[in-house]
């Protein structure tokens, strides 16, 4: 498959870098080897820097700890609420396709804290449970310019990927393990 030869080239050159999930001090010590893992996600360069500790004791530290706890989350298997429906989300919704939707980008939803807009971060799945997040953004800053930022992330793609596109399933089974989809 050329998509996974152009992701290699990609890891080798750094221009993208798996992830591995965090373990902190007092967590129960588990190794797991790259065969245990139900999912990979893939993280561009910045995405890897804003998600590496230590997180500033401010709302926008907060934030970005919740974007690694997110993707720790993905990696470790846990259950992900998807929308598939761009414009008629649950505003609870983890994980939701953007438009247009035949582009198959995703938007990864950081809620919290709750006194926050939140975050974003958009990438594209590269195969059934492996996501590559491309760009992130406090929601505030976004503003209404969400479309610039999915089209910027489509950009992104296209420079690491050229025209092989993402991966693309017929239901979200093709996508995703252990998921609760809405329905909208």
């Amino acid at each position: 498959m050329l998509r996974a030869q152009i992701l290699a080239e990609a890891l080798a050159d750094e221009v993208l870098f798996k992830l591995d999930p965090l373990l902190f001090p007092g967590d129960p010590i588990v190794v797991l080897e790259d065969d245990d893992m139900q999912r990979r996600v893939y993280v561009s360069s910045d995405i890897m820097m804003a998600i590496e500790p230590p997180f500033a004791d401010t709302s926008e530290g907060r934030r970005l700890a919740e974007l690694r706890a997110w993707l720790d989350s993905f990696l470790l298997g846990s259950e992900i609420s998807v929308c598939e429906n761009p414009y008629g989300k649950p505003p609870d919704t983890d994980l939701a396709r953007v438009a247009p939707v035949e582009a198959e980008f995703w938007s990864i939803r950081v809620l919290e804290p709750k006194d926050t807009d939140g975050l974003r971060s958009l990438g594209a799945f590269h195969a059934q449970d492996e996501f590559i997040a491309l760009r992130w953004q406090y929601r505030e800053i976004i503003g209404d310019n969400f479309d610039e930022e999915v089209h910027e992330a489509q950009l992104d793609w296209r420079n690491i990927f050229g025209a092989e596109p993402p991966h693309k399933g017929a239901t979200l089974d093709e996508y995703l393990t252990n998921y609760v989809a809405y329905k909208t």
